[in-house]
């Protein structure tokens, strides 16, 4: 007999017992019910309670109030069921999601590099309520965001242009015209005009590119072309995009001064004895390399911080130029030569006896091509000092030798 069934016998026969077994006994039961959904935490038991719930649904042939209820609490169920895998993924710390190549995890309060009160979703702007609202942030790149808007997440991470292809723009703020971008932002593809006040276009000082606000927050950055072409490091205005992928970049050795700018070296001191600082080590390097003691000691892993200067003396990051310019570079590498320069000259036997001796005037102590006061010949790779090597009508005497033995 079916519940409608047992409520309008009810009613005809009057009986007040009847009435425990009526409507409002099975809503208050469904209730409940309902309400245990919400508390179920684990994946195996709501997809077991989904399960029992379709099969009572199959059970019942015909449409009563009962098998409304039912499929009221399967609904339910298959919710919650969506919230605690998604709430598996973002809460483990192990487990990330996967966006537009962002790799997301959920942060907490203290794991946040900025303070609670000013964090805001790059995706809606709007402001991230922590701890009432979860709050992911990209792993590579910082991008941050909601829970709720990370289906909608439309840039690609900064990470992925970084990695396919690292390079700057070099023109400074190369601006395009709107009707160049169709009158649209250049990230979100939204309608921009000056006209309006709503949709006032912002120009990214790095790319050239004008953004909406959505897209564009003022963020401030330094910009290499400008660094470069200029050596001038104040910030300007950059889209959220472009200064993502100016802060992965920054490390990055990828600027060859003396291809892009090499009048650089003269105006600016500093800059110039950081490169004979660099060649210095580069020299350094072959006598370190081959030194047994050098090696035990590990004094390479002393430039551990700026690994690309044991490996070329022409090549500079941003973050270079900005710790030149604020004299923090410097600082930071003559403590690493002076210890390089002591040990190949003074401490290590081997090293100095590496040694060379000046063949113009055969006087000691050793010359060794990283020494101020030494020149090495281009030809034989011969050292000597500079003073004999200025001297007027002299040719350096191997190189000699080799040219008379070949005539």
């Amino acid at each position: 007999m079916s519940v409608s069934d047992t409520s309008k016998k009810s009613d005809s026969n009057g009986d007040e017992s009847g009435s425990l077994h009526c409507l409002p006994v099975d809503e208050n039961y469904y209730s409940s019910q309902h309400e245990e959904v919400w508390n179920m935490e684990k994946t195996i038991d709501i997809q077991l309670a989904i399960d029992t719930c379709k099969e009572k649904i199959l059970a019942l042939e015909e449409i009563s109030e009962e098998k409304r209820l039912l499929v009221q609490r399967l609904v339910k169920l298959r919710l919650r069921l969506q919230e605690v895998q998604e709430l598996e993924i973002y809460m483990d710390p192990k487990k990330m999601k996967v966006v537009q190549s962002h790799k997301f995890v959920c942060q907490t309060v203290t794991q946040l590099k900025f303070h609670p009160s000013q964090i805001y979703c790059e995706t809606c702007s709007g402001l991230i309520w922590i701890p009432v609202q979860s709050c992911f942030v990209c792993l590579e790149c910082d991008y941050i965001s909601h829970g709720q808007c990370l289906n909608s997440v439309k840039r690609i991470c900064a990470s992925v242009k970084v990695k396919e292809n690292p390079c700057y723009v070099l023109e400074i703020c190369p601006e395009k015209s709107l009707r160049n971008q169709n009158y649209r932002c250049a990230e979100c593809k939204a309608g921009i005009s000056f006209n309006t006040a709503l949709t006032q276009p912002l120009l990214c000082d790095y790319s050239g590119n004008y953004f909406c606000s959505e897209c564009h927050w003022g963020s401030l950055s330094v910009i290499p072309s400008r660094v470069v072409l200029n050596w001038d490091f104040h910030e300007y205005p950059v889209s959220k995009g472009s200064k993502q992928y100016l802060n992965l970049m920054m490390k990055k050795s990828i600027i060859n001064l003396e291809t892009i700018n090499p009048k650089l070296f003269s105006f600016v001191e500093e800059l110039a004895y950081v490169k004979r600082l660099r060649s210095d080590f580069m020299i350094m390097k072959e006598y370190i390399l081959t030194c047994k003691d050098a090696l035990e000691a590990k004094l390479l892993r002393l430039l551990e911080d700026r690994q690309h200067y044991v490996e070329n003396s022409d090549y500079y990051s941003i973050q270079d130029l900005m710790d030149i310019d604020k004299k923090d570079l410097i600082s930071y590498l003559e403590p690493i030569h002076n210890q390089f320069l002591m040990h190949i000259t003074q401490d290590c036997v081997g090293c100095r006896g590496k040694g060379h001796v000046c063949r113009l005037c055969g006087q000691l102590p050793e010359l060794f091509p990283f020494e101020i006061s030494a020149t090495q010949c281009e030809g034989c790779y011969s050292v000597y000092h500079r003073h004999c090597a200025n001297k007027r009508d002299v040719v350096c005497p191997k190189c000699g030798r080799v040219n008379h033995t070949i005539k």
